[in-house]
């Protein structure tokens, strides 16, 4: 097409391009079929109205159209082409773009197109496919940026299978880069080859290598700063095993830049590895040059902290991370260091003094605290006290928080080194008194005041997590709120109030929090764990989907903007950007919250949304592809709340994050394997689907789901409770799920669908056995409704009772919804494969002669014999009455709920704290509004749901 015809069109869908972008999906398709009026033969208008048709999740429409145009030997324009690429990714059919331009160059092998082609395998990691594109580009255009995408394509191949990477792939994609090298020089004004020279030389571990050619003039053409190529120099030689060549080069530059990290981590590294590798059994020169080297990094360390005079840190760590290095190696005739670097617990107390006032101090100490023994840490303790007692004497001058600094230090490293736990509960309380009064104190900082507040609930979370003291639990949410509501600036307090209403289901104020917090798009990935299930659990299945759209929006948003990175990267000849990147890419792809939120989406919009049974089947099965749970990565930031816990709080931490993360797993396959069950069912009657195959998928997905179901009532029994640490995710609450008997309802169901099949393409018709009584299920039904708490006669409920009613709830019209969809894909199969299913039973006359009589007879008990279909269709029918009055039941436990006196709330507040307790007090009126509001607002929508789909 020439230049002229493409902007003729151009102009011609430039309404519709701007009915796209504007969201306004309703009005392109109209823009779209005012083209196709005018002009029937126009391609593009066609696709793009099928991405129209894509992005109202009208989807089976699309892909009708779009399987029809794009075919082997069609010729497409580049603008068609194009709106292909945007239909197949906004549907997430991301490998039909590599077909599209596959079958594009057949047609049309132009520079554009296999330009395409090359960026469409990048996304998939098709490397290997993407070196011979790169190739072939190169021998038909002749430049050379494409020589070298073929050599990064081996690179990339090498670090997916490393150990024919070492082999093979790396020394060619060596011997070709130096090849063409020597063939055109490097190209003036750009670090293409020079970043691709030392990727693949790192690659190979070449460290001497690499160490010479950072050292090189030529060098300076890559894209690092100067002192950074220094670094670089010095870790090459580390891997080298050239340690004195690195600890000379750092010693050479240290004095320059003393704040450098890496540096000091080089020069206590290096020293260790010299004495490693000397001769002990040369007992005399051995200790003589091991001290001389542990004299010289000391008098180093001594001559930088006199220059620096504490304004800096980096000199001050240098002598604890000595002494920690040096302590753990047990080097003979090394094993008192404190004559050389100093004793570890004055160096620490003078730390203390002179960067206390920084927050990350406690996390500077912390490192180290475990190279303290017991009585270290009792020397350290009593000279933390001593110094709080000094700063305490002090004059405070107005404005001045350094006290506050100082009281969270000290607390902190106290309750770090032990000291916390022999505390009484009176003392915690007292404890917790004063950082109110701290907290309350008349010109506070927003900043103190967050930091202040996440220590004091500390032991809160405590008393919550060990005894389900709720009464502290609550005043911890009260003092969040207090603190919450005066502090703008401040994230810490709003997050962990996040948290603590992530476990009662308070979705307005959790959607509140999230709104003041301003999460950036990408965060949603690592902080998602915060609030991810509690729209499900809670019953508010249309913000649960709306919450899980935005997130997998994000995600094919970041992933499109790093693959245009990458695309860009390639081009511009910066190839030390592309594995990072890629590797990034990798890591939102297999994102565990990723697969959980596109799961969540098509179950909840399954049940709940879409009302064309065509529609639900195509979104029930998703993608032919199944999801690969092993390969699933934990991106979630369990750092963002912060603790200040004994060393065993890391294994607890470590264990949480274990398995919360393979409950996640777990339950979103669950989700995954009971859709693509419920999917299949309704496949075996699409005209497009191969009768066998749909038959062979539907009997291994239910045999999927029966075996992932049985695999989650054996790994999480009846009693497991989740997880009740302060950084914990929000509770997925799969164990009450699994043996709420809802879950095996529906794969009762879809065994039947199996057999159903079976006997319906035997000839044979079905009886109501097969499906069950309607007694049978209406006591099954009840069982998953009776939500109502157990109460003991002249004993209130419990504070927050109304929780597991809610997510109970939520889960039984989850199963009622199921059950309904698996009902209606079974009507419609009898419907599909018995032929001339009449729709009443038959009736006849009175017949005349015993000639007639026998007619007569043979006549009724063959439609009798066929009206078996009509009586099982009526009978599965009639359970949709049953499901119906399952969720009028449920709908009127929820206003008898509601009706209970019994206050969701602990009646005692802040009992023992004086003038604090009123702080709390006038808080709680307005808290417990809040929750009851939220918890109406759960039964208000489950009863709009049972209105809308019961």
């Amino acid at each position: 097409m020439s230049k002229a015809e493409l902007a003729v069109l151009e102009r011609r869908l430039r309404p519709i391009y701007d009915s796209l972008d504007s969201h306004n999906y309703k009005k392109a398709l109209t823009e779209c079929d005012k083209v196709l009026k005018k002009h029937p033969a126009t391609v593009a208008a066609k696709v793009l109205k099928a991405l129209g048709l894509i992005r109202l999740d009208r989807l089976a429409e699309a892909m009708d159209i779009l399987d029809v145009l794009d075919v082997k030997g069609a010729r497409h324009d580049e603008l068609t082409l194009q709106a292909f690429v945007h239909c197949y990714r906004d549907s997430n059919q991301h490998k039909r773009v590599i077909y599209l331009y596959e079958r594009a160059i057949e047609m049309d092998p132009s520079e554009q197109n296999m330009t395409q082609l090359f960026m469409a395998y990048s996304r998939e990691k098709m490397y290997k496919e993407q070196q011979k594109i790169a190739m072939r580009l190169f021998k038909d255009v002749g430049s050379t940026t494409y020589y070298y995408w073929s050599v990064m394509s081996l690179f990339l191949q090498a670090r997916e299978d490393k150990e024919l990477g070492k082999k093979m792939l790396l020394p060619l994609a060596e011997k070709m880069c130096k090849t063409q090298i020597e063939k055109t020089n490097y190209t003036e004004g750009s670090s293409a080859e020079l970043e691709l020279e030392l990727l693949i030389l790192d690659g190979q571990e070449k460290w001497k290598e690499c160490a010479e050619f950072v050292d090189k003039d030529r060098a300076m053409g890559l894209p690092v700063a100067p002192h950074n190529l220094v670094e670089k120099g010095m870790e090459y030689y580390m891997k080298d095993g050239q340690y004195n060549l690195a600890y000379e080069l750092a010693v050479g530059v240290v004095e320059t830049m003393p704040d450098n990290w890496n540096l000091w981590r080089i020069l206590v590294a290096s020293p260790v590895r010299i004495i490693e590798k000397m001769d002990p059994s040369q007992n005399k020169e051995y200790q003589e040059g091991a001290l001389l080297l542990v004299e010289k990094l000391s008098e180093l360390i001594e001559k930088v902290q006199r220059k620096s005079e504490f304004k800096i840190r980096g000199p001050y760590l240098a002598s604890f991370l000595a002494l920690k290095a040096f302590g753990e190696t047990k080097l003979p005739g090394l094993e008192d260091l404190t004559p050389h670097f100093g004793d570890i617990v004055e160096r620490m107390l003078v730390y203390v003094r002179n960067f206390y006032k920084k927050p990350i101090c406690f996390a500077d100490l912390q490192m180290y605290f475990g190279e303290l023994n017991e009585e270290q840490k009792q020397q350290f303790l009593k000279g933390l006290t001593s110094w709080m007692n000094e700063i305490s004497g002090e004059e405070q001058v107005e404005g001045d928080e350094s006290k506050v600094w100082a009281i969270l230090l000290t607390e902190r490293c106290r309750r770090a080194l032990g000291e916390y736990e022999k505390k009484t509960a009176e003392d915690h309380r007292s404890l917790f008194q004063q950082f109110i009064a701290q907290i309350a104190a008349k010109g506070r900082s927003e900043h103190a005041q967050g930091v202040l507040c996440n220590f004091a609930i500390s032991h809160l979370w405590d008393a919550y997590r060990k005894e389900n003291d709720l009464e502290k639990f609550y005043e911890m949410i009260l003092l969040l709120e207090f603190v919450a509501t005066s502090n703008k600036t401040d994230p810490l307090c709003k997050l962990a109030l996040v948290r603590a209403y992530s476990s009662l289901c308070i979705t307005g104020r959790i959607t509140a929090l999230w709104k003041v917090l301003d999460i950036k798009s990408v965060q949603n990935d690592t902080l998602g764990y915060l609030t991810f299930p509690v729209y499900e659990t809670s019953g508010r299945f249309n913000l649960a989907i709306i919450n899980c759209s935005q997130l997998s929006i994000m995600y094919d948003q970041s992933e499109k903007e790093i693959q245009d990175s990458i695309a860009q990267a390639y081009r511009q000849g910066k190839f030390t950007a592309i594995p990072p990147m890629t590797a990034a890419s990798q890591k939102l792809r297999l994102s565990v919250q990723k697969t959980a939120a596109e799961v969540m989406n098509r179950y909840l919009s399954s049940l709940f949304v879409l009302e064309d049974l065509d529609q639900t089947t195509v979104t029930l099965w998703g993608d032919d592809d199944p999801i690969d749970w092993s390969k699933l990565v934990d991106n979630r930031d369990f750092d963002v709340l912060p603790y200040t816990e004994t060393p065993e709080y890391e294994k607890l931490m470590d264990d949480m994050k274990k398995r919360t993360f393979q409950e996640l797993i777990d339950i979103s396959e669950l989700r995954s394997t009971m859709c693509r069950a419920l999917g299949a069912v309704g496949r075996v009657t699409m005209d497009n689907m191969d009768p066998r195959l749909a038959r062979v998928q539907l009997k291994m997905t239910v045999i999927e789901f029966k075996k992932h179901l049985e695999y989650c009532c054996k790994e999480y029994p009846s009693f497991l409770i989740p997880s009740k640490l302060a950084q914990s995710p929000a509770p997925q609450h799969l164990s009450q799920w699994v043996h709420s008997g809802g879950p095996h309802m529906v794969l009762e169901y879809l065994e039947a669908a199996v057999k159903l099949v079976e006997i319906l393409d035997s000839g044979e018709h079905p009886d109501v056995e097969l499906v069950g009584t309607r007694t049978e299920m209406a006591k099954k039904l009840i069982k998953l409704i009776e939500i109502q708490p157990k109460r003991n006669e002249n004993e209130p409920l419990p504070p927050f009772w109304i929780v597991d009613p809610i997510i109970q709830s939520s889960r039984a019209l989850q199963t009622i919804a199921a059950i309904q969809i698996v009902l209606q894909f079974i009507e419609k199969l009898v419907m599909k494969l018995v032929k001339n299913v009449p729709t009443t039973a038959p009736g006849f006359g009175k017949p005349k002669g015993k000639k007639e009589k026998k007619v007569a007879e043979e006549a009724v008990a063959k439609a009798l014999e066929e009206c078996k279909a009509v009586i099982f269709l009526e009978h599965v029918r009639s359970k949709h009455v049953e499901l119906r009055s399952a969720g009028k039941f449920l709908d009127t436990h929820f206003r008898q709920m509601m009706a209970y006196e019994d206050k969701n709330v602990p009646k005692k507040v802040g009992e023992g704290l004086g003038k604090a307790q009123v702080v709390l007090q006038e808080m709680a009126p307005t808290i417990e509004s809040r929750l009851q509001v939220s918890f109406l607002n759960a039964f208000e929508d489950m009863h709009t749901t049972i209105t809308a789909r019961f």
